[in-house]
């Protein structure tokens, strides 16, 4: 919820009309065979493999006996596939993970999903067909919304750079349990290495509020309009030498829109801000932040260290314009924090702050 971001479009999302085409077709045929698939995949997945993990699936599919229980492996796809309107828990969309499914497809089904995303999607044939690459889209995507820093959390970099690692693409429901969902560029997301790991996103199943209850709640989804976040910081004992305790501070990170709260609450939880905000503190900005302010000031030919508390404080006013939210990592914080400084500190430790820095 750190900033609104504009949609990855990509020539691959063409890919999704893959299993479009197969599940809308797969009942009525009586055999397997290239009309249950586009005509240019045909062609362009002539060499692979891709065809005998769709027969595996259609085969198992086939061999079930009853209507009924096809009929639901074929709505699944649908289901799963409705993303933004699962997220924002709309009447009518339903959760069906691949554990819901009858067990003897299950297998078929999560290797054929995880070849098309892991395989399929990179294939080279595939690549000139939508002119595009995921390292090309990841760089788009980036670019569009003028980002440098994850802009799910706003606490790591994000750089899609050659001589590294591409940037992860996230699937925002996860294809563990969701394994349908694995090609949807809907479902796609670029995202910061830590965002992404099991510490914080991980394999959770986003849709709920626990594994153990269930309970449907309204997700927050990437792409969704929302008016962003209000965070303030306050020093309730502004520090001394004997240093910096929990109960020395506060800091108070809420949605601008009270509406927005549950989804607020779940990009909260997905993506476990704060813990990791109240540790950002804790170890960056209480332990460096004077020393980023003089070396702001000092590598500022413009700038010279503050005489007065209200030179003090202008010089705090130009050090937080260098905070830019999707420039910086750990903007959204600092920014708090200098607020802090400027508006609600103390003479007595600004006064204190000022002859330090002098020195």
């Amino acid at each position: 919820m750190i900033t609104r971001l504009q949609r990855l479009t990509t020539g691959l999302s063409i890919i999704q009309e893959i299993p479009e085409t197969f599940f809308t077709e797969i009942e009525v045929s009586a055999a397997f065979g290239n009309h249950l698939f586009p005509p240019w995949s045909n062609i362009v997945f002539a060499a692979t493999s891709l065809k005998d993990k769709f027969e595996a699936v259609y085969n198992k599919f086939k061999a079930i006996k009853t209507k009924t229980t096809r009929d639901k492996i074929v709505a699944a796809f649908t289901h799963c596939n409705q993303i933004e309107q699962l997220c924002s828990n709309e009447a009518g969309t339903i959760i069906v993970e691949l554990n819901d499914l009858p067990k003897s497809i299950r297998k078929e089904l999560d290797t054929l999903f995880l070849y098309l995303y892991n395989t399929a999607i990179k294939y080279p044939q595939f690549e000139a067909h939508a002119t595009d690459t995921l390292k090309n889209a990841i760089d788009n995507f980036i670019q569009i919304n003028g980002l440098e820093v994850c802009p799910f959390c706003g606490l790591e970099g994000f750089l899609n750079i050659e001589g590294q690692g591409r940037i992860a693409l996230d699937h925002w429901l996860c294809k563990d349990l969701f394994p349908m969902t694995a090609v949807n560029f809907n479902n796609l997301f670029p995202i910061g290495h830590d965002c992404n790991g099991r510490a914080t996103k991980g394999t959770k199943n986003i849709l709920i509020d626990s594994p153990a209850t269930k309970n449907r709640i309204k997700a927050y989804y990437p792409y969704l309009n929302h008016n962003g976040l209000a965070s303030s910081f306050n020093f309730v004992n502004e520090p001394t030498p004997v240093g910096i305790v929990d109960a020395d501070w506060t800091y108070l990170l809420n949605p601008v829109n009270p509406a927005e709260q549950e989804i607020f609450d779940s990009w909260n939880s997905i993506l476990n801000i704060s813990t990791r905000y109240l540790d950002y503190f804790r170890k960056n900005i209480f332990t460096m932040w004077e020393a980023d302010y003089k070396r702001f000031i000092e590598e500022d030919h413009d700038l010279v260290h503050a005489q007065t508390i209200d030179e003090l404080k202008a010089n705090f006013r130009i050090w937080k314009a260098s905070f830019p939210l999707k420039g910086r990592a750990g903007s959204i914080l600092y920014r708090a924090f200098i607020d802090y400084l400027i508006n609600n500190a103390s003479n007595a430790y600004l006064y204190g702050l000022c002859e330090n820095f002098k020195r």
